[in-house]
């Protein structure tokens, strides 16, 4: 059994997780990372941010190619009305861990499906709530100095060494992970971009 695209498929991002997820449900696609300026803009809310970087990423790279069916994605961690981005050291990782340490957060991915070539452009913004454990100082030691947290949004990774932080989850596993699967294939089925076989 195989998944069908009635297009070529571009994903419009570098992330290995993305690609991952993608290529684990048996879709065919080229990645094309967009490079296009993720500053958050003043009060802008985070459903507002990821949905606005992921349509932006998608249609740079749809106007490149027209004939393609793009996937672009943006994905954030919020707690306190903060969006935490990705560390830039040991420093900033422990204050992202102990600001969620034995609390929820709410991680948002935007998800955009475009084809200009086919008059095609579907944006969703998915919501996922995740409570962490109370994590102690010799846990933030041992994370904080392994290679995990740096490139990922909030400083954890739900699918690595992160995932002994984490208590549950309400709403999209893959959603944390940095993509929302089941409502990115649901899109493309309701597009008619997708074919079970």
């Amino acid at each position: 059994m195989t998944i069908a695209l009635s297009s070529p498929f571009i994903l419009a991002s570098a992330s290995p997780r993305r690609k991952e997820l993608l290529r684990s449900v048996g879709l065919k696609l080229k990645i094309i990372p967009a490079h296009v300026d993720e500053t958050h803009i003043n009060g802008e809310s985070p459903q507002t941010h990821v949905r606005r970087l992921s349509c932006d990423k998608a249609t740079v790279i749809a106007d490149q190619h027209p004939k393609a069916l793009v996937l672009g994605a943006d994905t954030v961690v919020v707690i306190d009305g903060l969006i935490l981005g990705k560390p830039k050291n040991k420093s900033q990782a422990r204050a992202m861990l102990e600001r969620l340490s034995n609390r929820q957060h709410i991680v948002f991915t935007g998800f955009t499906i475009v084809s200009a070539g086919f008059g095609i452009s579907k944006t969703k913004v998915v919501r996922s709530a995740v409570r962490f454990k109370k994590i102690s100082p010799e846990e933030m030691d041992w994370y904080v100095n392994c290679d995990e947290p740096y490139d990922k949004a909030g400083g954890y990774a739900v699918q690595g060494k992160g995932a002994y932080f984490i208590k549950a989850i309400h709403g999209s596993y893959t959603n944390v992970i940095g993509l929302p699967l089941c409502e990115v294939l649901e899109e493309l089925k309701r597009i008619d971009a997708v074919h079970f076989r």
